[in-house]
């Protein structure tokens, strides 16, 4: 693969998606997936498939911080967490994507409830940030550590960004189809905003600054609008 240009693979190869919103951003493909975090409408074996994932993860964050991340490999990821080497692969296609976790798409059922809703945004927004932040709240230790991990791994880093791009893609998408009768310009934008206003949230709270992770994500999202009207002002 010449040209000088990278590639970074989608972090969770081994894992059912849907690609109804496919398509590609600069180096990396983006695509709505049928989520598998903690959706209301998984069945019983996705619901195991869960399970073993972030025991996977679980056991590929413990190695990584005990022996340093170039010396973890996916045998001892797969010893580790008490699978096969091809069983992790059904899952991960490499450690690093291991360390990142399952993916943590927006949950389909707060999802189209929020395309076909028709309150105030900023309220429908708060509902679907309550749904999807609201499943992580239980894991500060571990989104803590794939952070800390990243600043100092390119690639686990690139599985972030890459995450942070297909979040803003699906959000996108979503505001398009609410802002029908706006300037399309608006939804990309906004779009970019919710996304960064919910990093801030989430740096926040693994730094201890919050212990309200699903509040603070609502209140800076709440912010936009007055970060709007600071472009108004004079001086």
């Amino acid at each position: 693969m010449g040209g000088g240009r990278s590639f970074v693979p989608a972090p969770h190869a081994g894992l059912r998606r849907d690609n109804r919103l496919a398509r590609c951003d600069g180096r990396v493909q983006i695509s709505e997936r049928v989520n598998f975090l903690q959706d209301p409408l998984m069945t019983g074996p996705s619901k195991r498939r869960l399970e073993t994932a972030k025991r996977i993860q679980a056991a590929a964050i413990r190695l990584a911080d005990r022996d340093g991340m170039s010396n973890v490999t996916t045998e001892a990821i797969a010893r580790e967490s008490g699978v096969s080497p091809r069983t992790f692969f059904n899952y991960y296609p490499y450690k690093e994507a291991a360390i990142y976790g399952p993916p943590k798409d927006y949950p389909r059922e707060a999802s189209d409830a929020f395309v076909v809703a028709n309150g105030r945004l900023i309220d429908d927004l708060s509902k679907l940030m309550q749904a999807h932040l609201s499943r992580f709240t239980d894991q500060r230790d571990q989104v803590a550590a794939v952070i800390r991990l990243a600043a100092t791994d390119a690639k686990l880093a690139a599985l972030q960004q890459t995450a942070l791009l297909e979040r803003h893609s699906v959000m996108e998408q979503m505001l398009r189809q609410r802002l029908t009768d706006h300037d399309p310009r608006f939804a990309p934008i906004l779009a970019a905003a919710i996304i960064s206003a919910t990093r801030h949230a989430v740096l926040d709270w693994v730094e201890g600054r919050t212990d309200d992770l699903v509040g603070q994500a609502i209140e800076n999202i709440g912010m936009i609008e007055a970060a709007g009207n600071i472009l108004m002002r004079k001086g």
